[in-house]
């Protein structure tokens, strides 16, 4: 036992006693889920295209937006592949080391407050305003990026306090530099914090200013020329620079100076509001906790109980003190540098008018925000009055609460990736092929962190995994969002063309399958003679049953899923409607009773009344006219007002596609008087 205290005693006194710790919170804020979690947002696209189009199409997919950003996706993509706990591992990684390079950045300017480093290490490590961390393979590549730039103000910082090594440290830096302001935009004017470090950071070797100001201008005048000479490059010689955003801001205040400076004044004001108090104050409402159950309470309980301890128990071990007249006057200029930190961080949003917001996608926004933030936070703990287990308890609180808000942040991640799992194994389970050149037409389904084009690149992994040209077989619209947008009208006949960026898809409305999935209910193929009056439906997916068709979907047995989506749920309710649904488009009656007995057999039951549709037709085409009729009463019982439409129109095609027998005929009258239909 005591062996045990000297070693960790020594630990702690060591120089990498602080990356443990920040190693340890950024496991409990980013780790628990990280065996569930998957693939978001844009994140399919780019795994897909680098799967299956290889880095040529990476390439193609990036020339566009960010050249030099998809180099780095060309390596990591075929290296890591389609593994999500890898990705998310390495975006832990690469999390914990812009938290440890902003450690170093604060410990190096402010050398006589150890405190206000450790302070804003931790903050920067589980800044609550970003909740996209989870989006892995996507947001590894920003922190790559941010830890060049975090990492070339470091070696600059190192070069003043170590001058022997000063020409390496800065060529280092230099290099660093390059990489971030070459690559993409988020953290250009970030920049230039940099002569506002060096000169804090030079202020107790240099006192007097005029001496101090040439210093810094000696050290940063490189620094500055790389700034000007990348940023000529991108405003006049890279011909995308405004593919994808244009400077908005600048055209407003050309043809209305006031107003627009107005505007901008405003749009400062709310996001430096937004991502300095507000994104903080979250933690005291954690709005995700209340939607996950016991389960998640306990695990956000003892996340921030367990993070709390850690920490006050390492403050006590390392007893960092600091002198109460120099903390007081670190504080006042870290407050002052985060806020200059963040009102440059924000340049490249407020002149294309995008603005940082605490939900999903506005969130991204943040990031360049972030280290300002946190200064501004240690700074104000470092002006607390009194001792500093005050200060320990409020940065603990801080803390442990925003990494148990991470923990609840991934559980919506992680419900998000389990629903389209499932989506995509009912799919085919239902539509084991699909002839190329189909449009799938879908509701909006319930999810928050993918879109329509995201899921258009799984659907054509899934069905065409050997096709690696740049035409892409399959295309899924959300119709909701596409209508008008690349699906010209709910008509058959009608071109539907897209431009994927790597590759295009061209189609047909003629050639569409239409698809409503809302858990708890399956996934179902929409019916032209049957769901155009199905009120139980949004208008828009009634429309797209009008041209839906079944003719593209092909048995092909069973189809093999990427890895990335395991190996698919239980047989369940849901498997086996898909398989009997799949057996009356083949009009394999006897096949579709099968089916129902097994499904009706599990103790589960339909969550749409629809779902028994399928089985009323198997039985009525066996001659069980009983069961039909029993079934379609179960089904009537729950919506009369929403269900007659669809089972009359059902049993109207019973009529005319089954011989007529005297049961038959008693079922019909039976049925069609109960449910209001015309003769």
């Amino acid at each position: 036992m005591k062996n045990a205290i000297r070693r960790s005693s020594r630990i702690i006194a060591s120089p990498i006693a602080v990356p443990l710790l920040l190693a340890l919170v950024a496991l409990l804020a980013y780790g628990p889920f990280f065996t569930q979690l998957g693939f978001y947002w844009d994140e399919l696209v780019i795994l897909w295209i680098g799967t299956q189009l290889g880095p040529d199409g990476l390439a193609h997919y990036f020339a566009t937006n960010r050249p030099f950003w998809g180099m780095i996706y060309q390596i990591t993509v075929p290296l890591i592949g389609p593994f999500p706990w890898r990705w998310q591992l390495f975006a832990i990684f690469w999390r914990w080391l812009a938290a440890v390079l902003a450690w170093g950045i604060l410990r190096q300017t402010w050398r006589r407050n150890s405190n206000l480093a450790l302070w804003g290490g931790l903050f920067f490590l589980v800044y609550p305003g970003f909740i996209e961390q989870f989006i892995s393979l996507m947001y590894s590549h920003f922190f790559i990026v941010l830890c060049a730039f975090l990492g070339s103000l470091y070696l600059n910082l190192l070069a003043l306090r170590q001058p022997h090594r000063a020409p390496w440290l800065h060529a280092g830096a230099l290099l660093l530099s390059f990489i971030n302001l070459l690559t993409m935009e988020y953290f250009f004017f970030l920049e230039f914090i940099r002569p506002v470090l060096l000169w804090v950071a030079l202020g107790d070797e240099i006192p007097e200013w005029r001496a101090r100001f040439k210093r810094t201008l000696r050290v940063y005048w490189p620094y500055l020329f790389l700034i000007f000479g990348i940023g000529i490059w991108r405003a006049f010689f890279f011909q995308f620079q405004n593919t994808n955003y244009q400077y908005v801001l600048l055209d407003e205040i050309r043809s209305a100076p006031l107003a627009g400076s107005w505007h901008l004044l405003q749009s400062v004001v709310a996001s430096l509001w937004v991502t300095l108090v507000t994104a903080w104050s979250r933690l005291f409402t954690q709005p995700f906790l209340w939607e996950g159950g016991k389960r998640l309470m306990v695990l956000f309980v003892g996340v921030v109980l367990l993070t709390a301890a850690s920490l006050l128990w390492f403050l006590r071990q390392q007893r960092l003190e600091s002198d109460p007249g120099p903390e007081r006057s670190a504080s006042k200029s870290a407050i002052l540098v985060g806020l200059w930190a963040a009102l440059v961080g924000g340049v490249p949003f407020y002149l294309v008018k995008l603005f940082p917001k605490l939900d999903y996608n506005g969130d991204r926004f943040s990031l360049p925000f972030m280290l300002g933030a946190c200064l501004v936070l240690a700074g104000l703990i470092g002006l607390l009055p009194g001792r500093s287990l005050w200060k320990w308890l409020v940065l603990s609180l801080i803390v442990s609460l925003s990494a148990g808000y991470q923990v609840t942040v991934a559980n919506t991640y992680r419900r998000d990736w389990a629903f389209q799992q499932a989506f995509f194994w009912q799919m085919t389970w239902r539509m084991p092929g699909l002839e190329p050149g189909t449009t799938l037409l879908v509701n909006d389904l319930p999810l928050t962190y993918f879109s329509d084009n995201t899921l258009t690149a799984p659907l054509n992994w899934i069905y065409a995994p050997g096709n690696r040209t740049q035409h892409m077989d399959y295309m899924l619209y959300f119709v909701s969002v596409r209508l008008g947008r690349g699906l010209p009208a709910l008509q058959p006949g009608l071109l539907i063309a897209q431009d994927y960026l790597a590759a295009s898809f061209t189609g047909n409305t003629s050639q569409a399958v239409a698809i409503q999935y809302d858990p708890p209910g399956c996934l179902r193929v929409l019916e032209p003679d049957i769901d155009p009056g199905n009120r139980l439906l949004p208008e828009e997916m009634r429309d797209a049953a009008g041209i839906s068709q079944t003719a593209p979907i092909q048995d092909a047995g069973a189809v093999l899923l990427p890895s990335l989506y395991g190996g698919g749920p239980a047989h369940g309710w849901c498997y086996y409607f898909e398989k009997a649904d799949l057996a009356r488009q083949q009009a394999d009656w006897q096949k579709v009773v099968k089916l129902g007995e097994q499904a009706f057999s599990t103790g589960d039951y339909p969550n749409d009344p629809l779902e028994r549709f399928v089985f009323i037709e198997g039985y009525a085409h066996s001659g069980n006219w009983k069961r039909a009729a029993q079934l379609s009463k179960e089904s009537y019982r729950i919506s009369p007002e929403y269900l007659g439409a669809p089972l009359c129109a059902l049993w109207q095609r019973i009529a005319e596609n089954t011989p007529d027998t005297p049961d038959k005929q008693v079922t019909l009258k039976d049925v069609q008087g109960q449910f209001g239909c015309s003769s």
